[in-house]
């Protein structure tokens, strides 16, 4: 399947299999490192991210929320929704798997915790979701085909008003033999599950 032809594996709630190194610059947002318990916002961008839109990508150090590595995570919705990309270097036709940990913002409503993947300026997929009283972070995998430099783009959606989802451990790596065969039989089962429950 291309990339641009859509999702193999999405929002299945399981982390890649594979020990790979990480093709994404920064996917923690650790760098630049802000003090704890305060954020961050930075017009132009970070290390690995362009703002491409919006007021400016907002970095966190357990403000409103504890990350799901590290020290730091990233709210998009910074004064207003704001756009990140970040090109990587793939090889044409080789598999890869794009994971990252989603959570809403802790106590806001879900029309304002909207983020959209785009890869190579095509939506991918979108998701939210109702903040409870802490960050509830799940992790979200997607099976893309390379095409000698990807682009990855995350956009905040939904209410602009300061207030959105938050994103982590944004990772692209080589899968491992069998975690695409994994997948695959993850999403044969839900059908079979579905089949089941119609009949």
């Amino acid at each position: 399947m291309n990339l641009r032809q859509g999702l193999v594996i999405a929002g299945l709630g399981f982390a890649p299999l594979a020990a790979q190194a990480n093709l994404i610059v920064n996917g923690g947002f650790e760098s630049p490192d802000i003090a704890t318990g305060s954020f961050s916002i930075f017009a132009a961008g970070i290390p690995g991210w362009a703002t491409t839109a919006g007021p400016g990508i907002e970095i966190q150090d357990n403000v409103a929320g504890a990350p799901f590595e590290g020290q730091q995570f990233v709210e998009l919705d910074s004064t207003g929704n704001t756009r990140m990309a970040q090109s990587v270097a793939t090889a044409l036709g080789q598999s890869y798997l794009l994971s990252f940990a989603y959570s809403p913002r802790p106590g806001i409503a879900s029309g304002s915790n909207g983020i959209e993947l785009w890869i190579d300026g095509l939506l991918q997929d979108s998701f939210t979701g109702a903040g409870i009283g802490t960050t509830n972070w799940a992790i979200r995998s997607y099976s893309i085909v390379g095409d000698g430099s990807t682009l990855i783009e995350f956009r905040a959606i939904g209410t602009s008003d300061s207030l959105g989802g938050y994103l982590d451990d944004v990772r692209l790596t080589t899968p491992e033999p069998g975690t695409l065969a994994l997948g695959g039989l993850a999403l044969t089962a839900l059908a079979l599950l579905r089949r089941r429950r119609r009949a």
